[in-house]
C-alpha cells in the first residue's frame, strides 16, 4: 500500500519518491519484473461493453448492506397488510425509489405507512384510557404526526438527495465524457470513463445505464442514451443539452470540435445562471429565517414572565419547553430544508477517499488505530454537565443561573469536541486536494505549452516543474522526471508504475482520470498530447472560474448566516435571558413583598391585585436558571440548524465541511451567549437586584 507524500510532515514527496525509486533499483537488480499497464481508454475500443462482473461490482457499490432497516420494513408491511395502490400512486412512488436506490415496491411503502399510523393511534388511544393527560398527549400528537409524515416521505425525501448528489457530480461528468471523447469519439465509451472515474449516486447511474445497454433492455445504445437524456430533462437542463449535443458528435464530424468547446460552455453557464437566479432569490427566505425564526421568537421570551403572572392558569412552563425546544427547531428544520431543496446543484466536494491514513466520518486516526469520537466527546462535556447540575437548586438567582449556563456550555463542549476531532484531520487533506485540483489547470498548460513548442518531453517536464516551483502540484512533474531519467521509464510508466508511479502521491480522482486521457492521447503522437493537455487546462480553468463566479453570487447570503449563527442569535438569546430573569426577579419580589402587607383573611385581595398565587409566595413556576436551559438550548439549536443550512448552501452534502464549520459556529456562538449574559446582567441585574433588597427592607 502507498502512503500518501503529499500530507506527510517530516519528509517531502521527492525524499520519499527517492527512496522508493532507490527500492525499486534493488529489486529490478534482483529479477526483471513485468510493469503493470494502468487500464485507460483505447482508441480501438469502439463499443464499449460492461461485463457482469462490472453489474456485480455496481451491486456492491450501491449495497454496503444486503438490504436496510427502511426495506426489510417495507417488505414486512407488504405481507401483513396487503392493498392495492391506483396507477398515478404506483409511477410517482416507483420513480423515488428508483432514482433513491431503495429495494422496495410501492405497495410495501404505503403499507408500512398505514401500519406506523394504526400504531401510533393505538398508543394514542391507550394513553387516553389511562388518563396520561394533556400534555403528554400535546407532545405525542406531534411527534406521532411527525413519524407519520417521514415515513410516507421517506423515499421522496431520498430521492431528492440522490438527486441533488447525482446532479453536483453533472459538470466532472460532463468534462469527463468531452475528455474522453477528444481521443475516441464513442459517447458509450465516454459514459463508461466517466462512470468509473465518478464516485457516487451518479457514477451508480451511469453503470446502471451500460448494464441495461449489455442486457438489451434498449433496442440499440443511441436509444438507451435518448431515454437518459430525456430523464434529465426536468432535473437538471444542462446535463440534458450538454448530452445531447455530444450525441450530435456521431453525425457532425467536421463540427465535433466546436461541439466539445460548446458542450463544456452549456453546463458552465446553466450552472452559473441557475445560482445567480437562487442568489437573488434568497433575500426573502433568509429575512423569515432571521425574523420568524430566531428574532421574534428569541425576543419573545422576554414577554413570558409577564405573561405568567397573569394567565398562569392557561400558560403552563411545558408550553415554552415544547414550543421553543421542540416546535420551532422542527418548524426552522423543514423551512430550511425546503429552501435547500431549491439550491440549484454547483459542484461536488473533492473525494479523500483514495488518501491513506485517512480515518472514516465518526472516528479520528492516533498511531494508526481509527478512535471512536462520541466516547471523547461526551468525557469532555460531562464534567460541565455534572458540575451545572449540582448547583442548579442554589437559592440565589445569579448563582443558580450561572450553574445552569454551565450545563449549556457542556452541551456546547461536547458538540465542539465531537466536530473538530472528525474534521481537522479530514480538513486538512480535502484542503490540500483541492488547492493541486486548482493548481493542475496551470499545471497542464505549462506542460503542453512545453511539448507544443517543440521541447523534448523530459525538459518540458523539467522546465514546467521549475516554473511552478512555488505550488504544490510542482511535484507531479519532478517525480515523474525523476523516475524517467532514473528508470528510462517512458512518461506513462513514470506516471503510473504501480510502486514509483508519480500519479500516486495526489490522491485526486480528478488529476488521475485526466493524467490517464493525457497519457492516451501521447499514444497517438506527443503533440496530440500536448493540444490536450492546453485544451484541458482550458476546461478546468473555465470550471475554476465559475466556482469562483458561484462563491461570490452566494457571497452575501453566506456572510449573514454566518453573522447570524455565530453573533447575532446568541447575543439576543443572551439578551433576552438577562432581560426576562431581571424581570422575573422584580415581580417575584415584589409579589412577595405584596403578599406579606395583607394579612391571612385578606389574602383574597392580594390575589385580586396579582391574579396569581405563585407572585405572592415568591415561586415561579419556572425558576430563572430552568428558563435559561430552556433559552440557551434553543440557542444551540439554532446555531446548528443555521450551520447545516449553510453548509448545505455553500458546499452541498458535505459531511466534512459541516462538521468543521460546526465547531466554530457552536464556540462563538456560546462565547458571545455567556458574554452577553454577563455584561448585561452586571450593567443592570446587579443594580436592580439592589434596589429591590433596599425596597424590600
Amino acid at each position: 500500500m502507498f502512503k500518501v507524500g503529499l500530507f506527510g510532515k517530516k519528509k517531502t514527496k521527492e525524499e520519499i519518491a527517492l527512496e522508493r525509486s532507490e527500492e525499486k533499483k534493488k529489486k529490478q537488480l534482483e529479477e526483471v519484473t513485468k510493469l503493470r499497464r494502468i487500464e485507460v481508454p483505447k482508441t480501438r475500443e469502439v463499443g464499449l461493453r460492461m461485463r457482469p462482473a462490472s453489474y456485480t461490482k455496481f451491486l456492491t457499490e450501491i449495497k454496503k448492506e444486503p438490504i436496510t432497516k427502511y426495506e426489510k420494513a417495507c417488505a414486512l408491511a407488504e405481507k401483513i397488510l396487503p392493498i392495492g395502490v391506483s396507477e398515478n400512486m404506483e409511477k410517482k412512488w416507483t420513480k423515488h425509489l428508483r432514482t433513491a436506490f431503495i429495494n422496495a415496491t410501492p405497495k410495501g411503502g404505503i403499507a408500512l405507512t398505514l401500519l406506523t399510523g394504526i400504531f401510533l393511534t393505538l398508543i394514542f388511544i391507550l394513553s387516553v384510557i389511562v388518563g396520561a393527560g394533556s400534555a403528554f398527549g400535546l407532545f405525542y400528537l406531534f411527534f406521532a404526526l411527525i413519524a407519520i409524515w417521514y415515513v410516507y416521505s421517506y423515499p421522496g425525501n431520498r430521492s431528492k438527495i440522490m438527486d441533488v448528489k447525482m446532479s453536483s457530480s453533472t459538470v466532472l461528468a460532463v468534462l469527463y465524457m468531452v475528455i474522453y471523447m477528444r481521443t475516441s469519439p464513442n459517447l458509450e465509451g465516454a459514459i463508461r470513463f466517466a462512470s468509473e472515474n465518478l464516485k457516487g449516486p451518479l457514477a451508480w447511474d451511469l453503470k446502471k445505464l451500460l448494464w441495461d445497454m449489455e442486457v438489451g433492455s434498449y433496442k440499440s445504445a443511441d436509444e438507451a442514451i435518448s431515454y437518459y437524456v430525456e430523464k434529465w430533462k426536468d432535473k437538471n437542463r444542462e446535463f440534458s443539452e450538454s448530452l445531447h449535443l455530444l450525441r450530435s458528435t456521431a453525425v457532425e464530424p467536421a463540427r465535433r470540435e466546436d461541439i466539445f468547446n460548446e458542450t463544456v460552455k452549456v453546463i458552465l453557464n446553466g450552472t452559473r445562471e441557475r445560482t445567480r437566479h437562487y442568489a437573488a432569490g434568497m433575500r426573502m427566505p433568509m429575512m423569515l429565517v432571521h425574523a420568524m425564526g430566531i428574532l421574534l421568537p428569541v425576543m419573545g421570551l422576554v414577554m413570558f414572565p409577564v405573561v405568567l403572572i397573569f394567565m398562569a392558569d392557561a400558560v403552563k412552563p411545558y408550553f415554552i419547553v415544547f414550543g421553543y425546544n421542540v416546535a420551532l427547531p422542527v418548524t426552522l428544520y423543514f423551512f430550511m430544508s425546503h429552501i435547500v431543496s431549491t439550491k440549484p446543484v454547483t459542484f461536488s466536494q473533492p473525494d479523500i477517499s483514495m488518501a491513506k491514513n485517512t480515518p472514516p466520518i465518526g472516528k479520528f486516526r492516533i498511531s494508526g488505530r481509527d478512535i471512536p469520537i462520541w466516547p471523547i466527546a461526551i468525557i469532555f462535556g460531562l464534567p460541565l454537565l455534572g458540575f451545572g447540575l449540582l448547583g442548579l437548586s442554589s437559592l440565589d438567582v445569579f448563582t443558580s443561573v450561572n450553574y445552569s449556563i454551565a450545563i449549556i456550555a457542556g452541551l456546547a463542549i461536547s458538540i465542539i469536541v465531537f466536530g473538530y476531532l472528525d474534521s481537522f484531520q479530514k480538513i486538512k487533506i480535502r484542503n490540500d486536494i483541492e488547492r493541486i485540483e486548482d493548481e493542475f489547470s496551470v499545471a497542464l498548460f505549462q506542460l503542453g505549452n512545453q511539448i507544443s513548442g517543440g521541447t523534448p518531453i523530459e525538459l518540458a517536464i523539467d522546465k514546467a516543474a521549475d516554473n511552478l516551483k512555488e505550488m504544490k502540484i510542482s511535484d507531479l512533474f519532478r517525480i515523474t522526471s525523476m523516475n524517467m531519467k532514473k528508470f528510462n521509464y517512458t512518461f506513462e510508466q513514470a506516471l503510473f508504475d504501480k510502486d514509483i508511479g508519480a500519479i500516486w502521491y495526489y490522491p485526486s480522482n480528478l488529476i488521475q482520470s485526466i493524467m490517464k486521457a493525457v497519457v492516451e492521447s501521447s499514444r497517438k503522437s506527443l503533440t496530440s498530447a500536448a493540444t490536450s493537455m492546453v485544451i484541458i487546462s482550458r476546461y478546468l480553468k473555465d470550471v475554476h472560474d465559475v466556482k469562483e463566479e458561484i462563491n461570490e453570487m452566494l457571497g452575501e447570503t453566506i456572510s449573514s448566516m454566518k453573522f447570524l449563527a455565530m453573533f447575532l442569535a446568541p447575543l439576543v438569546a443572551g439578551v433576552t435571558v438577562t432581560m426576562a430573569v431581571i424581570i422575573m426577579q422584580i415581580l417575584t419580589s415584589l409579589g412577595a413583598t405584596l403578599g406579606s402587607l395583607f394579612t391571612e383573611g385578606s389574602s383574597n385581595a392580594a390575589q385580586g391585585l396579582l391574579l396569581t398565587p405563585w407572585a405572592m409566595s415568591g415561586a415561579p413556576p419556572i425558576s430563572p436558571a430552568e428558563f435559561q436551559l430552556v433559552v440557551g438550548i434553543y440557542m444551540l439549536q439554532v446555531a446548528f440548524l443555521l450551520t447545516i443550512f449553510l453548509n448545505k448552501i455553500q458546499y452541498g452534502e458535505d459531511a466534512i465541511g459541516e462538521r468543521y464549520l460546526l465547531t466554530y459556529t457552536i464556540l462563538f456562538a456560546l462565547i458571545i451567549y455567556i458574554a452577553s449574559w454577563f455584561t448585561v446582567y452586571t450593567m443592570f441585574g446587579g443594580p436592580i437586584s439592589g434596589l429591590l433588597t433596599m425596597g424590600v427592607s
